[in-house]
């Protein structure tokens, strides 16, 4: 397979199983505008990405190492393997958009504190999965997420203020709030269950 192929084959594992809950969604529950529809996918594609990016764990690769890393795989002390400045930075640049896309669709998350809370759990969990694949769960990857989540969101503050003072409105969504974890739950399953990178 080349590597668009896989590429491709990945993006599927996901999207499909987030496109066919959207689906049940807009036929059995409050229906969700297209605009809103479009955002949601601009979300899926990006949190694709994040679990591309860093690799996250799949259950190929647990099966393939039997067991989960050992703790020698996880550093909790923070900056102790020296300064990477290009790693920290793209660290941060990769979580930036979850901090401004998702106030956008949830204003009820709309606080720095909470946005931080999330990505920071997001993060972790994204450092957990990596136990699976051989890879080191590091605190440094957790801070750096962390302060782009928290970048984003002063992105999207800015723009906010920025907009309401042209005299302009910046359209927001209140979709139900359990439905960001749920969302970024099949997301993520699709690719445990059936991602496979040989």
């Amino acid at each position: 397979m080349t590597t668009n192929s896989w590429i491709t084959y990945e993006y599927l594992a996901s999207i499909l199983p987030f496109f066919m809950l959207i689906l049940w969604q807009r036929k059995h529950e409050a229906p969700i505008s297209n605009k809103e529809f479009y955002l949601l996918v601009t979300f899926a594609v990006y949190i694709i990405a994040c679990f591309h990016f860093t690799q996250a764990g799949t259950l190929y690769d647990l099966l393939q190492h039997h067991q989960m890393e050992t703790p020698n795989a996880i550093n909790l002390h923070p900056f102790s393997t020296g300064i990477n400045l290009l790693g920290y930075l793209l660290n941060v640049v990769l979580f930036i958009p979850f901090g401004f896309l998702v106030p956008r669709l949830w204003k009820q998350f709309n606080r720095w504190y909470v946005i931080a809370f999330f990505g920071f759990l997001f993060s972790l969990f994204i450092e957990t999965s990596q136990l699976f694949n051989e890879r080191v769960s590091d605190i440094d990857d957790l801070i750096m997420n962390t302060s782009g989540v928290l970048l984003g969101y002063f992105l999207f503050w800015i723009w906010k203020k920025i907009t309401i003072r042209s005299g302009k409105q910046i359209e927001t969504f209140s979709l139900s709030s359990h439905n960001l974890f749920l969302y970024m739950l099949v997301l993520y399953t699709g690719r445990f269950f059936f991602f496979a990178l040989t």
